[in-house]
């Protein structure tokens, strides 16, 4: 009898591992799937259908629209190199997020964007909404335009007509600590004495109380106590005194039922 040689046997066992691999439908499942998914991707980014025409801005107020502009076209792009053929896409189907997130890094005066996208006509419109400043922040030598929810708007330029405010004590560092307000919480504590007096418009605030400005004087407030309660007192005094401060120069409202006048 003649014996088989090893090696036949090994070659023709790989032979048919190699052959059954080709045979196996998740071979070909995998196969089906990456040219289909490369085909609708390749559809998606880089058909002409879908490349965007137009972009427009609406809603800029004190923003150029070209800055804008300028700045969303140039993260709205996206690149692929195929066979050293080097593809630029700026497709529909470019997510916005991560656009809208480099906006808003990019122009802190802007609150929201909203992106818009229509199909038909490949065009994009985005939709901005502008922070609207409250008041005139003002730290050692540097003025701020802060809005509602006291985040930076910009530095000041010749911007009028807001309330003002003075701080001669940091306020992360130590009047927060004190009074238990985050720095949007004592805005609307200020804006809430203006709309009960609009003849205070500036304010200057320290460690452990602020001051409005009154025609040449000051009241002086506890950011920590009942505010409604000193409003209060501020309005009772101010009738009392039938508006009439002169040869005064503060009015201190933190203690209790009383009220010093000075």
């Amino acid at each position: 009898m003649r014996k088989r040689r090893p090696y036949k046997t090994k070659k023709r066992i790989a032979r048919r591992n190699k052959n059954s691999f080709f045979k196996k439908k998740l071979f070909w499942f995998s196969f089906l799937f990456f040219v289909f998914g490369g085909g609708l991707s390749y559809i998606f980014f880089f058909s002409p259908y879908f490349q965007v025409n137009e972009v427009s801005v609406l809603g800029v107020q004190t923003i150029a629209k070209e800055e804008v502009l300028k700045n969303f076209e140039r993260d709205g792009t996206m690149s692929l190199n195929i066979l050293g053929n080097n593809l630029i896409s700026e497709s529909l189907f470019i997510p916005s997020q991560g656009k809208i997130s480099l906006l808003l890094e990019k122009f802190p005066e802007i609150e929201d964007v909203n992106i818009k996208k229509d199909f038909f006509q490949q065009k994009i419109v985005i939709e901005v909404k502008e922070k609207t400043p409250v008041c005139i922040w003002c730290s050692d030598v540097k003025c701020v335009l802060l809005d509602k929810n006291a985040t930076y708007i910009k530095d000041l330029e010749d911007e009028v007509g807001f309330i003002k405010v003075n701080e001669y004590a940091k306020y992360e560092d130590n009047l927060q600590a004190w009074s238990n307000k985050t720095k949007k919480d004592f805005l609307i504590t200020i804006i809430t004495v203006y709309k009960n007096n609009n003849d205070i418009k500036e304010f200057d605030i320290y460690v452990d109380k602020f001051f409005g400005k009154y025609k040449g004087i000051d009241f002086v407030f506890d950011p920590k106590e009942d505010l409604d309660w000193q409003i209060q007192k501020m309005s009772i005094i101010l009738n009392k005194l039938n508006y009439n401060v002169d040869n005064i120069d503060y009015i201190d409202l933190r203690f209790g039922e009383q009220v010093v006048i000075k």
